[in-house]
């Protein structure tokens, strides 16, 4: 989601005793956050540059679909920093697979400070929702199987594709036939692949994917996926 480096540059003289120690940086997106090293200012006003892309490592999210835009609809600092300015101005939306490069001019304490600063980029709640993935069961002919306890928590935009790849040899043997895959609600079956109808082909191991779309609200809870 956020793709961090920074670059800092300098826009009016500050006298040195009363210079600045930013011992880290840490910028703040949804939740999700990201450090950056210290540094020393010596300035009254700096940039500090954040390239923003639309894209994750999660392998919860399916990277070969399409996502909504994220948005940036406010950006604040920590006290006791000062924002003087944004570019571009917000509301700011990234397309999926696209970036845009954030400039803060940030203003630096007047009296001596050592010490950590973060950013925060945010967006309006409404769109998003906390997906808390307990467990992940298999069922099929009415059993249920545990496939993964391991809980997963998200915070994602509502109707995002989310993306679990699942061994079908803890369910099923070789030979047996998918016709169709449906998950429980509020998740909303999406996709899969291999696509249903399939054939369990291949000995000792067989992974599939499934999309699935978060839902419109925050939900805890499990993730049931029937087989038929």
């Amino acid at each position: 989601m956020l793709d961090i480096s920074s670059i800092f540059k300098r826009f009016g003289k500050k006298d040195p005793a009363t210079g600045t120690v930013i011992t880290s940086i840490s910028i703040d997106y949804l939740g999700d956050k990201h450090g950056l090293d210290g540094m020393q200012v010596h300035d009254k006003v700096f940039e500090l540059s954040i390239p923003f892309q639309n894209k994750t490592g999660s392998d919860l999210l399916a990277d070969n679909l399409k996502r909504p835009d994220l948005k940036i609809e406010g950006v604040s600092v920590s006290r006791p920093f000062e924002l003087v300015d944004v570019s571009p101005t917000p509301p700011i939306a990234v397309r999926y697979r696209e970036g845009v490069t954030v400039k803060l001019r940030i203003k630096a304490p007047d009296l001596p400070y050592t010490g950590p600063m973060s950013v925060t980029l945010g967006e309006k709640s409404s769109g998003m929702v906390r997906v808390q993935i307990e467990k992940i069961m298999a069922v099929r002919n009415g059993a249920k199987t545990v496939l993964e306890e391991a809980p997963s928590v998200l915070s994602v935009q509502k109707g995002q594709v989310l993306k679990r790849d699942v061994q079908l040899y803890k369910v099923m043997r070789y030979g047996d036939k998918v016709n169709g895959i449906a998950v429980n609600a509020p998740f909303v079956m999406s996709g899969s692949e291999p696509k249903a109808p399939f054939r369990i082909d291949k000995e000792n191991s067989y992974i599939i994917s499934v999309f699935v779309l978060a839902p419109d609200y925050s939900y805890a809870g499990p993730l049931e996926i029937t087989f038929s």
